[in-house]
């Protein structure tokens, strides 16, 4: 039966329905020996068994590191539901990923995968903080241990102030403590808040260097360790950085459009640092929640947008984080503008989305669009001139994907017949003929 995917199929829903059926657990550890071991990555009862889970784990994870394509976001999903069934299974991936990204060659993609899951974790109310200062060795440091405890158990999730210093004074030494420490995607989100998010937390004005030195420092700072031996800190670049966010920091305290005009150049000079980048986009997601913020700019570009334009041209890793943020825009109500006015406005964010493409993100910015059509959820128009868009910015050779995402769009008739002639000439019809019609 486990050779029919029916059959295959039908276990994976009983098994999910049924996780304490012996027979169905049974029948999974088959499935998983006969090689299907792709297919029952979603399957929760699959946790429940180590050999099955490892084996799960071992291919997840090589499909990962093999992976060459846009988006990983379906294969993390599936690891991920695995992954947090269970305090044992998170524990137990952890400490293997963590042992494994000490290998040179793929190490970097390991730590990502790590925090990718220690984020998605928190995100489900998991409380990863001591397993995660567990994995990375802070228990040895009792000082630096109790300060980042009290900031981000579950419980807490917040800075403050002395915890802050404590920090700041532990990496001001002349042998600092390791800055893998202060690498944590959790603290570097509370910092980033904290400096860049108007009125979202108030920092005493004796503080605020202290904040500033712990994200820079934790951000710019390298280290080279022969073994379990440090050999040298890196710090040529703490101080660019500082001066980087400190006068960044300034002008979103302030909030006035002459200030951050005046000082344009020096901005964009700025957000070729990634944390910059990252602090202006959680300023614009702040700015742009007004809701007079789009009042009167329909025919303009504001100057929020031009900068995150700049972030995506500068950080090919920012650009899930500025598409997240363009989507929400885009989604957004303005029922306090006119009708005309609201269309106008989604096309100069559909134009951000495809600069955003142009730079590198296509395919999610294609399913994207192709998804709001599919639902009905937008207005055609706006997906002509996405189309359009498109087919201005692209030519052939197109990849397959782009093909199987872009195809449905450009047959569409609602979508692109008044922009396509009769002879044909038009780049719809030549791109639907490219594609075989």
């Amino acid at each position: 039966m486990i050779s029919y995917p029916t059959w295959r199929n039908l276990f994976y829903s009983l098994a999910d329905r049924h996780p304490d059926c012996i027979m169905l657990n049974f029948t999974i550890k088959l499935i998983s020996d006969a090689g299907f071991t792709d297919e029952i990555s979603s399957v929760s009862t699959a946790s429940q068994q180590i050999d099955v889970f490892s084996r799960i784990l071992k291919a997840s994870v090589a499909s990962i590191l093999r992976f060459r394509g846009s988006s990983l976001e379906h294969i993390i999903s599936d690891l991920v539901k695995l992954v947090c069934s269970s305090k044992h299974t998170y524990f137990y991936t952890i400490a293997l990923l963590h042992q494994a990204s000490k290998d040179r060659g793929t190490g970097y993609k390991l730590r990502y995968l790590i925090q990718e899951l220690e984020c998605r974790a928190r995100s489900m109310g998991r409380d990863t903080c001591y397993i995660t200062l567990a994995m990375c060795g802070a228990a040895a440091y009792p000082t630096i241990y109790q300060s980042l405890t009290s900031m981000l158990t579950l419980s807490k999730n917040a800075l403050n102030s002395g915890d802050v210093t404590t920090l700041f004074q532990l990496y001001s030494e002349e042998d600092p403590p390791p800055v893998a420490f202060l690498r944590l995607p959790q603290l570097f989100e509370l910092l980033i808040d904290a400096l860049y998010r108007p009125l979202s937390f108030r920092i005493n004005a004796e503080h605020i260097d202290k904040y500033i030195y712990v994200l820079a420092y934790g951000v710019s700072v390298t280290e080279r360790w022969d073994g379990d031996q440090r050999r040298t800190v890196n710090t040529k670049r703490l101080e660019q950085t500082i001066n980087a966010i400190e006068k960044t920091q300034k002008l979103v305290k302030l909030d006035d459009a002459q200030e951050w005009l005046s000082n344009i150049e020096l901005v964009f000079k700025y957000l070729k640092y990634p944390v910059v980048s990252m602090g202006i986009v959680t300023y614009c997601e702040h700015v742009t929640m007004d809701e007079s913020y789009f009042k009167g700019v329909s025919d303009t570009v504001p100057l929020h947008l031009i900068m995150i334009d700049e972030i995506a041209n500068n950080h090919p890793l920012h650009h899930d984080t500025v598409f997240r943020f363009l989507k929400q825009l885009f989604e957004r109500s303005h029922e306090h503008l006119q009708e005309l006015e609201q269309i106008e406005i989604r096309k100069m964010i559909i134009d951000r989305m495809v600069h955003l493409l142009c730079v590198g993100h296509v395919i999610p910015v294609i399913q994207y669009m192709r998804f709001c059509l599919d639902s009905e959820t937008v207005d055609k128009s706006l997906i002509r001139h996405f189309a359009a868009e498109v087919m201005e910015v692209t030519t052939s050779p197109y990849s397959k994907e782009f093909i199987a995402e872009f195809l449905p769009i450009a047959k569409n008739p609602d979508v692109t017949a008044s922009l396509r002639n009769i002879n044909e000439s038009d780049s719809i019809s030549q791109f639907i003929e490219y594609c075989g019609g």
